[in-house]
């Protein structure tokens, strides 16, 4: 079977066709082998035979729909009819279910979140007329949350494993496990699992650690000059969105074919324009249309893309596993391909803050609780009114309640219910995790310092039962190791690049309530001088904010510049601020020196009505929309064309509702600009 795919000459990788036979054989099969080794030939292969043998479907639970989309065109090359039933093919649905329930389908690919979807299990699962040939779980190690990229839909798995006949084979596979993660796969498949492991060491890897290019420019100036210096195509990894999309634009500028990845949603795109622009993306970066996708994780596991040539991470991970997954990534048809990790200034800031973002707390998992238990019924936004947590909170608590039965959601409804199982918040367990992962944090600052072969230190802690050196990173061979020297003159118009980077303020649509703002009443969109505590000016907002506690003459200078030419397109009459009765002065002063320097009349034409909390202390739309409307009102006679100055935006809420009060007022148009944006992108 396989030389009737890949031609008379092929052979088995070790270990492949003892995996394959182990689940022909109606075994549980676990797969921990290092990226590039064929995990999926595994179970293309045993589908192919099972369904020769008058099996049922197998069914592929994948954690990402970008690896999806990968394996349905690999499948074809097996002969197999694969379907993948997510968000994204909504519209070939109804088809898909009418093949399932005729037996047409060889392969459905599904997420674990589909798991949680009571239509599906009980419609289209129901409907499948034999029982099913085989389970996959891919990338298994989403499954223990040990694992580095733990998903609570994960859970949901064990339920269906529990019930899964024991004839049935179930085959997980994974690159990144280490022992513990493999001890608490195994706990969950069931006692009878078969744990088939290879070496981790990649071959064809040179890993390269870039020491001291720390600041975002000089990074930027080493971009610019060296990636053209890589031949083929690749992946240079941002732990943010915020940063893929800046290293992209910079490097564009310079005239390279890159293109950010995140899945983030840019402002002003649908969710079907998001969609359409990563399919985009993807295809032009398979075809080498691209030099290299900015992408974060989204653009992570079982990318099958045997010829990347390099991956450059612009921060350090968070963790070795997650390192050795990302540069896995390169190489894989054998050949020769570079893993450069360079150290950012910023790199444990932003590893401290997901860490902390990983779980709820013990509060805000009782809060929900609570709030579903003691009302009849409560929808997603009920809960934002009702919570002063930000949605990303709520949206977690509410996976880890469903996932353990503590609520359930009515799909007619939409509306959570507290059901009658009991739950307790894990307390202990989740402090053991973050203190695991505050661990993996400190050795991957380690890793940065390796006196050894890094190779050889990375496979050695993902417990690798033969590291070996590697005679080809920067530690077993200095001399190959890239040079950190970059033109001053490219570092300091990176530099200037960051101070530029302005930010978008676009206008909200909906109201705290989600209720339309009429177009008459938005704010028109306008722009951040930077991005808060950043390189760039963000660094100086902060100093002059909190240490000054005035605004300097470089800041006007820098905001009198960006904002010149916008003011006079956009007819700008009257500049004001956002007034603040904790630093009265701060704000309004900054606008009066702009004002003056631009040649236009400064007017103070709103109030602060009341002390109400800082708006940073309210986390979602609805607490933060509706503290803003309590906090200010028009005053004076707002007129004409108005530059609504405040020093920070988030959320916009701020912005969103003193423009609408000083466009009821009278004001033509409202246009905001702020020193920095404080958003978590």
């Amino acid at each position: 079977m396989l030389q009737k795919v890949y031609g008379p000459q092929a052979t088995f990788r070790e270990g492949q066709e003892e995996a394959v036979r182990s689940v022909l054989d109606g075994k549980r099969v676990l797969v921990v082998q290092k990226t590039g080794w064929g995990k999926s030939l595994v179970y293309f292969l045993s589908a192919k035979i099972l369904r020769q043998r008058g099996k049922g479907l197998c069914i592929i639970i994948s954690p990402l729909l970008a690896l999806m989309r990968n394996q349905l065109d690999a499948a074809k090359a097996w002969g197999l009819h694969a379907v993948k039933l997510d968000s994204s093919n909504s519209e070939a649905w109804a088809q898909i279910e009418f093949d399932l329930a005729h037996d047409r389908v060889d392969i459905l690919f599904i997420t674990p979140e589909r798991l949680g979807n009571t239509e599906f299990v009980e419609g289209t699962l129901a409907k499948i007329p034999k029982q099913i040939g085989m389970l996959v779980i891919d990338e298994a190690h989403c499954i223990s949350d040990w694992g580095h990229d733990f998903r609570p839909d994960y859970l949901r798995i064990v339920k269906i494993i529990q019930q899964l006949p024991p004839n049935v084979p179930l085959l997980a596979t994974t690159a990144t496990a280490n022992n513990r993660v493999i001890d608490d796969i195994r706990s969950q498949m069931g006692n009878r699992v078969e744990v088939l492991r290879g070496p981790l060491a990649r071959a064809s890897l040179r890993i390269h650690i870039l020491h001291h290019l720390r600041t975002k420019a000089e990074r930027l100036a080493w971009l610019a000059e060296n990636l053209p210096k890589f031949s083929g195509t690749g992946i240079i990894y941002c732990l943010t969105t915020g940063d893929c999309e800046s290293v992209s634009r910079w490097l564009q500028r310079k005239g390279l074919a890159v293109l950010p990845y995140h899945s983030g949603k840019k402002e002003g795109m649908s969710e079907d324009d998001v969609k359409a622009y990563k399919l985009e993306a993807e295809g032009k970066f398979f075809h080498n249309e691209v030099k290299a996708l900015v992408a974060t994780v989204a653009l992570g596991m079982g990318v099958d893309k045997p010829d990347i040539r390099f991956i450059i991470h612009w921060q350090r991970p968070g963790n070795l596993i997650a390192y050795y997954q990302q540069i896995g990534r390169a190489g894989r048809d054998g050949k020769a391909a570079d893993a450069v990790l360079m150290l950012g200034e910023e790199d444990d800031a932003i590893s401290r803050f997901f860490i902390r973002a990983a779980f709820p707390s013990p509060e805000e998992m009782d809060d929900v609780e609570r709030q579903i238990a003691d009302h009849d019924g409560m929808r997603l936004r009920d809960l934002e009114q009702a919570c002063n947590l930000s949605n990303t909170k709520i949206t977690q608590a509410l996976k880890l309640l469903e996932v353990h039965d503590a609520i359930y959601k009515d799909k007619s409804t939409r509306k959570y219910y507290r059901t009658t199982h009991p739950w307790h918040f894990d307390e202990l367990h989740v402090d053991e995790i973050t203190r695991m992962r505050e661990a993996e944090m400190r050795e991957m600052q380690a890793y940065a310092q390796a006196p050894s072969c890094l190779m050889q230190y990375v496979t050695a802690r993902l417990d690798d039962p033969h590291p070996h050196a590697c005679g080809k990173c920067d530690v077993c061979r200095p001399q190959g190791a890239l040079s950190e020297l970059v033109d001053p003159a490219m570092v300091r118009e990176a530099d200037a690049y960051l101070h530029q980077d302005a930010l978008k303020i676009l206008p909200r649509k909906q109201d705290g309530n989600r209720h339309m703002i009429p177009e008459r009443e938005r704010m028109r969109p306008g722009f951040a001088l930077s991005n808060y505590a950043d390189a760039g000016w963000g660094a100086l907002v902060k100093k002059d904010k909190y240490q000054s506690g005035c605004f300097s003459q470089l800041l006007i200078d820098a905001s009198v510049k960006f904002l010149r030419p916008y003011c006079r397109n956009w007819g700008i009459t009257l500049v004001t601020a956002v007034p603040s009765r904790r630093c009265p002065h701060l704000v309004p002063d900054f606008a009066r020196a702009v004002a003056m320097r631009l040649g236009l009349p400064y007017q103070d034409c709103l109030e602060k009505t009341m002390d109400a909390p800082e708006q940073k202390m309210q986390n979602n739309s609805a607490w933060q929309s509706q503290n803003a409307e309590d906090s200010f009102e028009a005053c004076g006679q707002p007129h004409g064309m108005i530059l609504l100055i405040d020093d920070m935006v988030d959320s916009r809420w701020t912005f969103t509702v003193c423009a609408r009060k000083l466009l009821q007022a009278g004001a033509a148009a409202v246009y905001p600009f702020a020193l920095a944006n404080t958003g978590k992108q």
